[in-house]
This record gives structure tokens, C-alpha cells and sequence, in this order.
């Protein structure tokens, strides 16, 4: 029977997560590899700083490759011919170490020895931990959802995000969804007011400026989440539409890009986060047409 990733750590309220799974006979494994008397599960929504090799082990786990297709081995962002090669995580330019990517291939006569560590953990966890179940996380956010504030998740009161800020529109500091909490009063004012603005003025001009965009000149290219602009659509790895970029809301926390996207086979506006290093398949218009549609 698959078994599902969870969160394990020493502490029940704080320490360091890891990602892994529990055996039959009540072992943690963990995907990174660590061992350590009195790891237990824990939730999801805890004040525990995440193991960081965990944090990428879970992005290699649940990210299907760049379309386009990707090299086994890429050198690091700036790095000369001789550098060190490094294992791409599937979908980034991002290595299995944490580094950022170049984006072109590389010859792995010398392979990164931090890669190589959490290549050969994740190895050894799937050996043992066999099939596994992994979650799939939505593409698009869910606008509507109320968030808890930092250090409440059992509060009755849930607050709407405010992407531009990361915080509620209140101003509280969030940390994790909420769902089935009742509204903060200030900010579901506040998100109504955003929303109307944007079905009544945001979506209408959305929908011109995408008509037609199968027809006009434009560059298409693999490039990071971090580089997309408005007026760009883009495409990723496990999600099927293409996206009208038509905001960057904010470069975020954590190493995220959240956007505000136009869907045109939904025919509708989302909030997206990104990781930054996320590789995305770039459509930009020339810039002589972008000048002409302005």
C-alpha cells in the first residue's frame, strides 16, 4: 500500500520537520536521511522550521520535469566550463544542493558532493519507504480562502491574504490556510473591494488584450518564474493552461514570485506563487507589438 509523506520532528511545537514516512512497525524515515531517537509525526501547520535538504528532497519528489525537457547535470549561475556539476531538481533551476542553475548543460566529470549526498538519501528512501503517496498541489491559488494569523490555528477568525503584502489586508502577519473560519470583518471589506475592481475592469481588459494571441508575433523561451512580466504567458510542468501574466504582485518571501493571472480556458483571474527558480515556458511578444497594444 503507498504510504503518504508527513512531517516528523522531536518537538509536538517547534524544532526542525522533516518529510518522510512512517513503516509498519512505526519507524520514521526520513527523505533526507536523517536519524534521530524521538522523531514523531507531527501536523502540517506547526511553528517547526523545515529540514532544508527536506525542502528539496519534497520539490524532486512532487515536480514533474520542464516540458521541454532538461540535461541530467547543469553548472551552477555564473560558474565557468570547469565548475562543478550539479543534479537539476525537476521543473527549477535550482540544484539538488540549493544552488542556482545555469541555464545550459554540463559534463558531469565532477558532480557537486552536496547533490550527490541528497541523490543518494533519496535513493536509500525510496528503497525502503517503496511506493509512496504524494500530494498535488494546486497550480492556482484560491483566492477566497481565510488565513490563520502566526501562532493561531485553531481561532475562529480567519483573515483574507493580501498577496502584495504577504499579510491579511488588515495587516495581521498570516501563516498558513484557514478554511472554515469566519471572515475578519476589515478584510473581507477589503477583498470585496479588490475583487469587484478586478471582475469589473481587470478581467473585461484581460480578455481583449489575450483575444487573438495565438496569431501575433511572439518569442517563446525557457526561462525562470522570476524573469516573467506583465503582458507574458507562460506554461509549467503539471499544469495544463497557459497563463496571461497580467500583474507581478510581489516577489514574495522564501524565495516566491506571486502573480495575478489571466485563464482563458476558465475565463477568469487567479493569484499564483511560484518558486522563483521555477522553470517556465516564457511567449513574449515582440516589443514593437507590445508598444502598438499600449
Amino acid at each position: 500500500m503507498p504510504r503518504p509523506l508527513i512531517r516528523f520532528a522531536i518537538g509536538r511545537t517547534n524544532g526542525t520537520a522533516h518529510y518522510g514516512v512512517l513503516l509498519a512497525d512505526a519507524l520514521p524515515v526520513t527523505a533526507c536521511g536523517t536519524h534521530a531517537p524521538g522523531l514523531r509525526p507531527i501536523g502540517e501547520h506547526t511553528a517547526h522550521t523545515l529540514c532544508q535538504s527536506c525542502t528539496r528532497a519534497w520539490l524532486v519528489l512532487t515536480t514533474a520535469p520542464h516540458p521541454g525537457g532538461e540535461p541530467e547535470f547543469r553548472p551552477a549561475a555564473g560558474a565557468g566550463k570547469s565548475a562543478s556539476s550539479h543534479r537539476p531538481i525537476p521543473g527549477h533551476l535550482l540544484g539538488f544542493c540549493g544552488k542556482p542553475l545555469d541555464d545550459r548543460p554540463s559534463t558531469p566529470r565532477r558532480v557537486c558532493a552536496n547533490c550527490n549526498t541528497l541523490d543518494a538519501a533519496l535513493d536509500r528512501f525510496h528503497h525502503t519507504a517503496g511506493e509512496l503517496t504524494l500530494p498535488s498541489e494546486p497550480c492556482h491559488i484560491d483566492d477566497a480562502v481565510l488565513w490563520a494569523p502566526n501562532g493561531h490555528g485553531n481561532l475562529v477568525t480567519g483573515h483574507h491574504r493580501d498577496a502584495t503584502t504577504g499579510t491579511g489586508y488588515c495587516g495581521q502577519p498570516l501563516e498558513h490556510p484557514h478554511p472554515g473560519a469566519q471572515a475578519c470583518a476589515p478584510c473581507r471589506r477589503r477583498w470585496e473591494e479588490t475583487e469587484v475592481l478586478r471582475q469589473i475592469q481587470t478581467l473585461p481588459s484581460s480578455r481583449e488584450v489575450t483575444a487573438g494571441w495565438q496569431d501575433r508575433a511572439r518569442d517563446t523561451f525557457s526561462d525562470v518564474a522570476s524573469t516573467l512580466e506583465p503582458g507574458d504567458a507562460y506554461t509549467l510542468s503539471g499544469c495544463a493552461q497557459r497563463h496571461h501574466v497580467v500583474e507581478v504582485l510581489s516577489h514574495g518571501t522564501a524565495g516566491s514570485i506571486e502573480l495575478l493571472v489571466y485563464l482563458p480556458g476558465e475565463d477568469r483571474l487567479s493569484e499564483v506563487r511560484l518558486r522563483r527558480e521555477r522553470l517556465v515556458t516564457v511567449e513574449r511578444l515582440d516589443s514593437a507589438q507590445q508598444r502598438r497594444e499600449r
